[in-house]
């Protein structure tokens, strides 16, 4: 088994890579604690063999790799209010403004929210007229989809 620290684009990766199959082009690699089979580009097995396919690990998943030195986005977590209208957020991304404050009076479609998601800016828009009662995201916020952003009454 052979460890390495890699740094890509600034982020710190712990990487461990053992089980090199040498009759074929696949070996166990351990990202950040994460077990993935992976096959090496251009590597030429020793031997002819028919390909095998192993089903990659539930938990193994591109997306859940994450820098070993990374620090989360900043997040607003507090209980929403039961009375009145919850705003949800349709997708994840990242919070660019908030349009309203608490105390606002907002008509249907008025926009509330500004979100960048997927390289694009999403006007997320009040579903009700109402009172502006809680707003849970501030700008610069990481927010998943089903997150409640603001609460109108």
């Amino acid at each position: 088994m052979k460890d390495y620290s890699l740094k890509i684009n600034g982020h710190n990766y712990n990487v461990q890579i053992d089980d090199v199959n040498e009759a074929s082009t696949v070996a166990h690699v351990v990202v950040n604690g994460v077990d993935y089979e992976v096959e090496i580009e251009g590597a030429k097995a020793s031997t002819v063999s028919k390909p095998q396919v192993s089903p990659a690990p539930k938990s193994a998943n591109s997306a859940m790799i994450t820098p070993s030195t990374a620090t989360p986005s900043p997040r607003i977590a507090p209980a929403p209010s039961t009375s009145g209208s919850s705003v949800k957020c349709p997708l994840p991304g990242t919070v660019l403004s908030v349009k309203v404050a608490v105390g606002d009076t907002v008509a249907a479609g008025q926009t509330l929210v500004v979100l960048e998601a997927m390289k694009m800016e999403n006007n997320i828009d009040a579903d009700r007229a109402g009172v502006v009662k809680q707003i849970l995201v501030q700008q610069g916020a990481t927010v998943m989809e089903g997150d409640v952003l603001i609460v109108i009454g």
